[in-house]
C-alpha cells in the first residue's frame, strides 16, 4: 500500500505547541540516563495509545493504511491469517482445499463463530463481504485484488447481478473459484478487505458503517469522538476470549511525535509512537544512547521501499539514460544518515525481506560524474530543471528532498521542491502527465513479489487517474513477464520470472530506488506481547499490561 503520512487540522496546532514542548525535554534529558515514570493508568486491563491524526474509516472494504488496518484488525476476522514466520494459516476456517485444476478453493467455515450483534458468521457472509467489495457503489479501493474471481468483471460492469466465481454450497462451506490459479490470492483473503462483515448492519447503517463498525474480531468499538478519541472493549461474543487479555484500549488522536513522546515519558502511554516508521526523528538517537530506554525499543524490518518515481512519459524523465544519471546523483547513504541510520540502501524494487529479493542486483552507486556523462548522453549536457513533489507534513521528507535537490544541483539539475499534503500528492502522481518527480513510498499488502512488481510497475496497470504505477513505466516485456508469473502455480518459476523482470525494470530506472525502512517501536517496559512481523507489526489483539514486572 501507499505509505500514510499528514496530520488532522487540530493537529497541526499540537505539533507547534509540542515542538516547543520537545525543546526543552531535550534539555532536561540530555545530560544523562532518563528517569523513568510509573504509570498513570492504574488498570492493567487498559492499554493507552497516540495517533497524529484520526481514522479516516473503519469499514474493512475501505480501510488501506498501516494505522488503521491494525484498528480493523482488532474489529473483523477474516478465513486466514499469518503465523510469526509468516506462513499462511487457517483464522476463522478449519483449513481449505483447492482443486485439481487449482481454480477453485473451498474453505470450512468454523461453526459457532459470531458478530458483535450475536449472529452467527456463515459462509453466505463471506459471499456478501467479497461481492460488496467488488460492487463499485462500496468503492473499495481493494476491488483489483479480486477481479480473478470467476464473473467478478461482469458484476461490476452490470452484467450480472451476482459474482458467480462465489458460493456457499452450505451454511459453513465458502468456494471461490478463479479465472485463472493464482497462488497469491490466499494472501489476498488475509488482507482486512476480505474480513467478514454482517449484511443486516452493512444495509442498516448505509454510509454510517464506516463509523459504526460491527465485525467478528476480539474487540468492538465503543466510542469515537471524532478527531479526539477511540475506545475498543472486548468483545463478549468473541470466539477465542482467551486469547484476548485487555479489556480496552484507548486512543488519543492528535499531536506529533514530540508530544506523545513527552506523555510516553510521563507514563501516559504504553507505546510511544505507532506510525509507519515508530519513534520520531528528533528523538530517536537520544532514546538509543539512553541504556534504560533502549532496553524496550523493538525494532524489525519493513517490506517497504522508498523511492522517487520518475514519470516516464513526461520529458525528461522519458529518456532512460536521464533515468539512470538522476539515480547516480542521488547519495543515499546521506538519505539514511538524515533519518539516524534507520533504514538500508536500496538497490532495486524488493526489499529484503520479500520472497524473490535478489542480492545480485547492484543497483546505481552513488558517482556524480557517471551521472554528468549519461547527461551529456541523454542532450542535457548543461541539465534541465524539474520539479520535486514530497508531503508538507513529513519533517524527514523535507530534509530527504532538500538533500537531493542539493545533490542533483551538483550534475545540473535544478530542482524545486513542490510541498502538498499527502492526500494531494497521492492524487496528483496517480493522475497522468502531472507529476515529473515524487518522493512516496510502498508498504507490502502482503508478502509476494506480485504486491510490489505487478501492482506499481505493470503497465498494462496504467489508468489515467488514481493509477498505482505512478512513474507510468510501460515495457511490453516486462508486461509479459509479470503476466506470465501472476499465474505460474511452481513456485521456483515464478519467483525467476519476478526476478528477470525486476531486472529489465533496474535498468530502464523508472524510480530512483533509496532506501528499504526500518520500525522501530519504543513500549513501556510493562507492555507485554508487543511482537512485530513485517506484516502485522502492530497487533492489539495480542498485548497486555503487566504493571508488576519488567522485561
Amino acid at each position: 500500500m501507499a505509505v500514510p503520512s499528514g496530520v488532522s487540522p487540530s493537529s497541526l496546532i499540537d505539533s507547534q505547541l509540542s515542538r516547543i514542548l520537545s525543546f526543552f525535554l531535550l534539555i532536561c534529558l540530555s545530560c544523562g540516563t532518563s528517569e523513568r515514570a510509573d504509570r498513570v493508568v492504574q488498570d492493567d486491563k487498559l492499554l493507552r495509545i497516540a495517533i497524529p491524526s484520526d481514522a479516516r474509516t473503519l469499514d474493512p472494504a475501505i480501510a488501506y493504511d498501516v494505522v488503521t488496518w491494525p484498528l480493523v484488525r482488532a474489529l473483523y476476522h477474516g478465513l486466514v491469517d499469518y503465523d510469526d514466520d509468516l506462513n499462511l494459516i487457517p483464522w476463522q476456517s478449519q483449513g481449505w482445499e483447492v482443486s485439481s485444476d487449482g481454480a477453485t478453493i473451498s474453505f470450512e467455515i468454523i461453526p459457532g463463530i459470531r458478530f458483535s450483534n450475536g449472529r452467527e458468521v456463515t459462509a453466505q457472509d463471506y459471499v456478501y463481504s467479497l461481492t460488496r467489495v467488488l460492487n463499485p457503489a462500496t468503492l473499495s479501493p481493494g476491488q483489483g485484488f479480486f477481479r480473478n474471481i470467476v464473473g467478478a468483471i461482469d458484476y461490476q460492469n452490470g452484467e450480472a447481478d451476482h459474482v458467480a466465481g462465489l458460493k456457499a454450497p452450505s451454511r459453513y462451506q465458502f468456494d471461490v473459484t478463479l479465472l485463472r490459479p493464482d497462488p497469491t490470492f490466499l494472501h489476498i483473503l488475509a488482507m482486512p478487505f476480505s474480513y467478514v462483515v454482517p449484511r443486516e448492519e452493512v444495509i442498516s447503517a448505509g454510509k454510517d458503517f464506516a463509523h459504526n463498525p460491527v465485525g467478528s474480531g476480539a474487540f468492538v468499538l465503543s466510542e469515537w469522538h471524532r478527531g479526539s478519541s477511540l475506545r475498543f472493549d472486548r468483545s463478549p461474543t468473541y470466539a477465542w476470549p482467551e486469547r484476548v487479555r485487555l479489556d480496552t484500549f484507548e486512543i488519543m488522536v492528535g499531536g506529533d511525535g514530540a508530544l506523545h513522546m513527552m506523555m510516553f515519558e510521563r507514563g501516559e502511554l504504553d507505546i510511544a509512537n505507532v506510525t509507519d516508521t515508530g519513534i520520531p526523528d528528533p528523538d530517536f538517537v537520544r532514546i538509543m544512547r539512553d541504556p534504560e530506554l533502549r532496553k524496550y525499543v523493538e525494532s524489525q524490518p519493513l517490506n517497504a521501499t522508498r523511492y522517487l518515481s520518475l514519470n516516464t512519459e513526461m520529458p525528461p524523465f522519458d529518456n532512460v539514460l536521464v533515468r539512470r544519471a538522476v539515480n547516480h546523483a542521488i547519495n543515499k547513504d546521506r538519505l539514511i544518515t538524515l533519518m539516524s541510520d534507520r533504514a538500508v540502501p536500496a538497490k532495486s524494487v524488493l526489499p529484503p525481506g520479500m520472497p524473490g529479493y535478489n542480492p545480485d542486483l547492484l543497483g546505481y552507486p552513488y558517482d556524480p560524474d557517471r551521472a554528468q556523462v549519461l547527461l551529456a548522453e541523454a542532450g542535457y549536457p548543461q541539465g534541465f530543471e524539474t520539479e520535486l513533489w514530497i508531503n508538507a507534513a513529513e519533517n524527514t521528507e523535507t530534509r530527504q528532498a532538500q538533500s537531493i535537490q542539493q545533490d542533483l544541483a551538483k550534475v545540473g539539475v535544478k530542482v524545486s521542491i513542490k510541498a502538498v499534503t499527502g492526500a494531494t500528492r497521492i492524487e496528483a502522481v496517480g493522475r497522468r502527465n502531472t507529476v515529473p518527480m515524487a518522493h512516496f513510498g510502498w508498504y507490502q499488502d502482503y508478502p509476494d513479489p506480485s504486491n510490489f512488481l505487478d501492482v506499481l510497475l505493470n503497465g498494462t496497470r496504467i489508468t489515467d487517474v488514481n493509477s498505482n504505477n505512478v512513474a507510468f513505466y510501460n515495457n511490453p516485456l516486462v508486461n509479459d513477464l509479470l503476466g506470465k508469473a501472476a499465474y505460474e502455480i511452481d513456485n521456483s518459476v515464478r519467483l525467476k520470472l519476478y526476478q528477470e523482470a525486476e531486472r529489465i525494470i533496474v535498468d530502464d530506472a523508472p524510480w530512483v530506488f533509496l532506501f528499504h525502512p526500518n520500525m522501530y517501536i519504543l513500549r513501556q517496559p510493562w507492555l507485554r506481547g508487543l511482537d512485530l512481523n513485517p506484516v502485522w507489526p502492530i497487533r492489539y489483539e495480542r498485548m497486555w499490561i503487566d504493571s508488576g514486572k519488567e522485561n
